[in-house]
């Protein structure tokens, strides 16, 4: 455990001692496990002032093929701290709110760790939670957002990740692939998602109460990705932006007069040089490049309840094939809620995941010998009280690597959160 965690936690606990130890305190009927502070919480809330802290567990065992199969689960995890100021409350300010959020990871991966003697890396990670430095913290959001409520404008600026506007997808899987923007997965070190943060900036129009359009302007930094760097503000490596548009549709009635939001969308880099989007042929560094995407989540069916009922779900991206190791990556799958009534938050989920590896990337590579990977997931999401998430899934992946040297590999896995 990473010395901020150890330092961080027994503080946090400290803090809310006095105030949580009666009955709300692991009430499964409690939003948190901690409980309502004997009320503390709610009042702060009302207040304009929302904490927020969840721990988050991957744990997955390599049963079968891969690399080095039957080896002992391994686990990666993540602690976050944020809060939620509403300044309207709190100050007076019309429609601005102030958030910041603080990651730490730790833990190992089964997808890098089996592969560790070979050549061939498997393209997508089990966890979904690993990565980006390990027992290291960082900044992972400090923003201020401005609603301009009567001109349907809203502006947000500061430390952000581009994945929490554009290309959003729900994270109700554990293999990567199927798991937040997919932009972030492929576009070779461009697009950074949390818990990476940059300087940047997103402009959103509301045209009508069901079609958005939104533009952003990111900071393109390499150095943010070290691990050293989860706290850097400075940018003496900014090499140019990322610019990210897309077009955003929520009809609230349309298959089966079910809601749904569809996104399309295009990203361009301004960078001159850059290091790691080097041309595949030349091996001549690059000046820019962009990608594509079109996602969509759209219920499919409805037993008249919130939002229980089977959803499904897709996402397709296009990237650059001068430079990019994925060209493309296609998506889909479903999702049903409220399979069981007595727990209406429940889901279970399957997903189906094309990772292809340009053809260019692979000239005179043999261990490419296949043009992509597959990842598939099947799982359920647990939630035997609101504050507690168990996610056991079991995941199958073809061609690992893009490649017919790694045996097909069979993953089980549990996902775990907790909500403090």
């Amino acid at each position: 455990m990473s010395s901020f965690i150890k330092q961080v936690v027994p503080l946090f606990s400290l803090m809310t001692m006095p105030v949580y130890a009666a009955e709300n305190a692991f009430d499964k009927n409690s939003r948190y496990l901690l409980g309502d502070w004997n009320g503390k919480r709610t009042e702060l809330v009302e207040k304009g002032i929302k904490l927020d802290a969840t721990t988050t567990v991957d744990t997955a065992y390599l049963a079968d093929g891969g690399y080095d199969s039957g080896q002992t689960p391994k686990y990666a995890s993540q602690f976050l701290l944020g809060s939620t100021l509403d300044m309207e409350k709190l100050a007076n300010w019309d429609g601005v709110t102030i958030r910041s959020t603080v990651t730490a990871r730790q833990g190992q991966s089964v997808s890098s760790d089996a592969i560790s003697d070979s050549s061939i890396a498997h393209i997508a990670n089990v966890q979904a939670i690993y990565g980006r430095g390990n027992s290291k913290s960082r900044l992972t959001e400090l923003s201020v957002e401005k609603n301009f409520k009567d001109q349907g404008l809203n502006i947000k600026l500061g430390r952000l990740g581009i994945g929490a506007d554009f290309n959003v997808m729900s994270c109700d899987f554990q293999n990567n692939s199927f798991c937040a923007s997919q932009m972030g997965k492929w576009q070779s070190g461009i697009w950074y998602n949390s818990p990476i943060a940059q300087w940047g900036g997103r402009l959103k129009y509301q045209i009508n109460p069901e079609v958005a359009a939104q533009i952003g302007v990111y900071e393109y930094n390499p150095q943010n990705a070290l691990e050293r760097h989860g706290w850097n503000l400075d940018t003496d490596q900014a090499d140019g932006v990322t610019i990210p548009v897309e077009m955003i549709w929520q009809p609230k009635a349309f298959l089966n007069g079910l809601s749904g939001t569809y996104r399309v969308g295009a990203m361009y880099n301004t960078a001159d040089e850059v290091k790691n989007q080097k041309d595949i042929r030349t091996g001549e560094a690059e000046n820019h490049t962009y990608g594509f995407w079109f996602n969509f989540d759209q219920q499919l069916t409805s037993t008249g309840l919130d939002q229980q009922g089977l959803h499904s779900f897709a996402n397709f991206t296009f990237h650059n094939r001068s430079t990019n190791k994925v060209d493309n990556s296609q998506q889909i799958g479903l999702k049903y809620y409220g399979l069981v009534d007595e727990f209406p938050n429940d889901n279970l989920g399957f997903g189906i995941n094309r990772i292809h590896v340009n053809d260019r990337f692979r000239e005179g590579k043999p261990q490419y010998d296949a043009d992509a990977e597959y990842n598939i997931e099947l799982n359920y999401s647990y939630n035997p009280t609101k504050w507690l998430m168990l996610r056991p899934s079991l995941q199958y992946i073809v061609h690992p690597g893009a490649s017919y040297d790694l045996d097909n590999a069979l993953v089980f896995a549990l996902g775990t959160k907790v909500i403090f």
